[in-house]
């Protein structure tokens, strides 16, 4: 009896606590250097700042600008012009509900359609896990405009959403299941499950957990599992027609993409480099700056034209 009773509680209390959670609305989130652009009929945030040559910002998933804290401001500090993206579903950006907004083949072609809106001919992709993903979609659908691609773990050879996917679309459990999920006071638990090194966390926990407390969310996570993962042209299935050099920083440690899937890649793509990250984890941007920035610079000065 007493177990039924949890059981109706846990799955219909945030049918009733997520308006105390999802208090805030996109405009909080979009700070001093942000915009809203209307980009295929949804609000993306986009963070344009410095001058010089254009490196598009793709963040991973659960991340939004501020996983760039530290790569932004140090690569137009180098001379760049950086633009952020917060994709669809994440940071700033729309919660869209039509589970075709968030494939990749989508996210690729807002990148593309952003570059048109600035007038920008040809852009460098530096994109984190998800975010390297629609990196590599976006080379595959559009190569004449891409000048090369810094990939930190991408994610690109996983077919299918993970099982946690189908169960989260489960009415009222799968609800439930992505409502406790996705506690914004978990966030650090999370975290530390994909890095090597913890130190950074306490610091930045607040930030990833932002996003998370904006109206709508919830609903477009869900949706988001249930979309198809690319589009017409799979990365999985395409990614070895990329012909843009192609440079791939990986964690030694890195629990969701192992490193090996960086030599796969090399070993598969036309012009590939693999730079490896000791001691760290999935997210060598945050653990490791120093080391990583030392990888992106040296990318940089290989694939910039002199």
């Amino acid at each position: 009896m007493w177990g039924i009773i949890l059981l109706i509680c846990i799955c219909g209390a945030p049918f009733v606590l997520l308006r105390w959670r999802e208090t805030s609305v996109p405009n909080d989130l979009l700070g001093e250097h942000g915009q809203h652009i209307t980009i295929n009929g949804n609000q993306v945030a986009v963070y344009d700042q410095g001058s010089g040559p254009v490196i598009v910002l793709l963040h991973g998933f659960g991340g939004w600008q501020a996983t760039w804290h530290q790569i932004q401001p140090a690569l137009q500090s180098a001379g760049y012009r950086t633009i952020g993206i917060d994709a669809i579903g994440a940071g700033a950006s729309a919660r869209s509900t039509h589970p075709n907004d968030y494939t990749t083949e989508s996210q690729a072609r807002n990148v593309i359609a952003l570059l048109d809106h600035l007038g920008i001919a040809k852009a460098t992709l530096l994109g984190h896990s998800y975010g390297g993903r629609i990196a590599l979609q976006t080379a595959i659908l559009a190569p004449e405009r891409i000048t090369c691609i810094i990939g930190i773990a991408p994610e690109s050879l996983v077919i299918d959403r993970p099982p946690i996917a189908k169960v989260v679309t489960i009415p009222i459990v799968g609800y439930a299941l992505a409502f406790w999920s996705t506690t914004p006071s978990l966030t650090g638990a999370g975290l530390k499950a994909v890095a090597k090194r913890h130190d950074w966390i306490a610091l930045q926990q607040h930030e990833y957990a932002r996003p998370i407390r904006v109206q709508g969310h919830l609903a477009g996570q869900i949706c988001q599992s249930s979309a198809p993962k690319d589009g017409q042209k799979p990365v999985p299935q395409y990614y070895k027609t990329i012909s843009c050099p192609v440079f791939l920083i990986w964690g030694d440690s890195d629990p969701v993409f192992a490193v090996r899937t960086g030599s796969t890649l090399v070993q598969n793509m036309i012009d590939a480099q693999l730079a490896v990250v000791p001691n760290t984890g999935h997210l060598p941007h945050e653990e490791s700056f120093v080391e990583t920035m030392a990888f992106i610079t040296q990318a940089l000065a290989q694939s910039q034209p002199h």
